[in-house]
Order: structure tokens, then sequence, then C-alpha cells
């Protein structure tokens, strides 16, 4: 299991080179791993935080949301889907 942070998002957005962000990355190995646990910024009003856990070997996305509607997630599932 690996616990993705958004911590490098930064230097990809400013066009860090790869080898910044592959020493910043290879430690985790995180391609190596069948379970993902990733933190989803929701933007509202109140900056609202959720929990995506990825289980590759099912093919299985699990949401979790203190705050969830009803309704389905339509949207979040599709940025997902985009890893």
């Amino acid at each position: 299991c690996t616990l993705l942070t958004s911590y490098d998002l930064p230097r990809i957005r400013y066009n860090a080179s790869d080898d910044i962000l592959w020493r910043n990355i290879s430690y985790t190995c995180y391609w190596e791993k069948d379970i993902w646990i990733l933190p989803i910024h929701r933007p509202s009003n109140i900056g609202h935080w959720v929990l995506c856990v990825i289980h590759f070997s099912s093919k299985e996305l699990h949401l979790f949301d203190s705050l969830a509607e009803k309704k389905p997630w339509k949207n979040d599932i599709k940025v997902s889907l985009l890893m």
C-alpha cells in the first residue's frame, strides 16, 4: 500500500526536470504497490478533502467522503479514471 501526496504537484506544474521529480518520488516505489491511498481536494466553500482508495488487482475505486451527498459522484470518478 502507498499513500500518494500532492507535495510534488507544484514542481510538475512549474516544469521541474525529470531528475528532480525522480529524486523526490523514487524512494516511494508507488508503482509497485497494489493499493494506493489518494487524498483529493474537492473545491467548495469549505475546502473539503475526500479519500480515494485504489485497488489495482480488483480494478476498484473506493471514495470516502464524510459530507457525501446521495447523488452519484460522476465528476470525481471521471477525474480518478484519468490515472
